[in-house]
């Protein structure tokens, strides 16, 4: 269609100006490489795993340097294949801990109770292929090219960045290029932490996948570049059934965009999750016109977080039992010497003792 007529002219137009006298070294060697088309190779075939894309059975998670607190309780998350989950949860509530166990980072349980496209997320390598991870770590790290590690911040162009993924991919190169508004003639040890967050997209984004973590990715994004890559997800979710999982802090242009929500609270449990159409809360707003329901929601829920907080605190300080004894089952076997206090729940209505 009309990306062939457009890559056909492009191709023209590069051969025709690599001998241009106008034309100087360097811009002739960025023709050249943009000009190149590799045939992808067969990826890994996945065998049928039914309607669920993301399943996570009673995870419970813990990293050895807390000393047995537990970072993920109990959760429970089922995504349908095409699926848009934004993540929320207070800083601390174990958003970054999840993502990196489905994105086969942390090995979570040898049960296989967090299954990705139905196979085990840490122990299936067939999922490299298919799922794509980005947090906000790239910027301070180091990234690989054409098969060589190099700093970020190193004097290289953005079409030498993993230059084979590129010509593998061209046409879905080209769209993220324009999607994002990437030069590629930067080069990344002059770029702002904006435009370095632009070419991480532009890297992570090109090769079609089934499975997409977002943790955090927006932060540096001006508002024109958030809001045309939120529209991009929807369109691959839509016409390729990609299930997102976004988790984020920034709420504005997300009132309409999830399929679905899922709560975590700062003890790392779910508070609530399900498709956001059937959250009553969103129902209310969206009768009101709220002209931001997502953050009402979220200012909601982390408010009423902070109020349990200080209720317990207060007890503390009166007194109390500790932070430790509120919750008897965490110590000694289920037999500590806790007592209840009560709290209002994270749970919509009702109250927890």
């Amino acid at each position: 269609g009309q990306i062939e007529l457009i890559f056909k002219a492009m191709s023209s137009y590069i051969e025709e100006s690599k001998h241009s006298p106008m034309m100087n070294d360097e811009e002739r060697e960025m023709q050249e490489s943009i000009s190149k088309c590799r045939t992808p190779k067969p990826m890994p075939k996945i065998n049928d795993y039914g309607a669920l894309s993301i399943e996570v059975n009673d995870l419970t998670f813990t990293y050895d340097s807390r000393k047995g607190k537990r970072i993920l309780k109990n959760l429970n998350l089922n995504l349908e294949t095409g699926s848009r989950c934004l993540l929320i949860g207070a800083n601390g509530s174990g958003k970054s801990t999840l993502l990196r166990i489905l994105a086969g980072r942390h090995l979570s349980s040898p049960d296989g109770n967090v299954k990705v496209l139905g196979l085990n997320a840490f122990r299936d390598t067939k999922l490299n292929f298919h799922r794509a991870y980005l947090d906000c770590d790239w910027g301070m790290r180091t990234v690989a090219f054409a098969g060589c590690g190099v700093p970020l911040m190193a004097d290289i162009p953005v079409y030498k960045m993993m230059e084979r993924l590129q010509q593998t991919y061209p046409e879905r190169r080209d769209e993220l290029v324009e999607l994002l508004g990437i030069d590629l003639r930067w080069r990344m040890h002059q770029l702002s932490d904006g435009q370095r967050r632009r070419v991480q997209l532009l890297i992570g984004l090109i090769r079609p996948f089934k499975v997409l973590l977002l943790d955090e990715i927006t932060t540096s994004l001006d508002v024109c570049v958030r809001q045309d890559l939120l529209k991009w997800l929807v369109k691959e979710t839509e016409q390729r059934q990609v299930t997102v999982i976004y988790a984020t802090h920034i709420f504005d242009g997300l009132d309409d965009w999830a399929t679905h929500l899922h709560y975590l609270t700062d003890e790392g449990s779910c508070g609530w999750q399900g498709r956001l159409a059937a959250l009553p809360k969103y129902q209310q707003l969206k009768e009101e016109n709220h002209p931001a329901k997502m953050l009402a929601i979220a200012d909601h829920w982390l408010r009423r977080e902070l109020e349990n907080n200080r209720q317990r605190s207060k007890f503390e300080k009166a007194g109390g039992a500790l932070a430790h004894e509120l919750d008897p089952s965490d110590r000694n076997g289920g037999y500590a010497s806790g007592r209840n206090i009560k709290i209002k729940s994270n749970n919509d209505g009702g109250t927890a003792t």
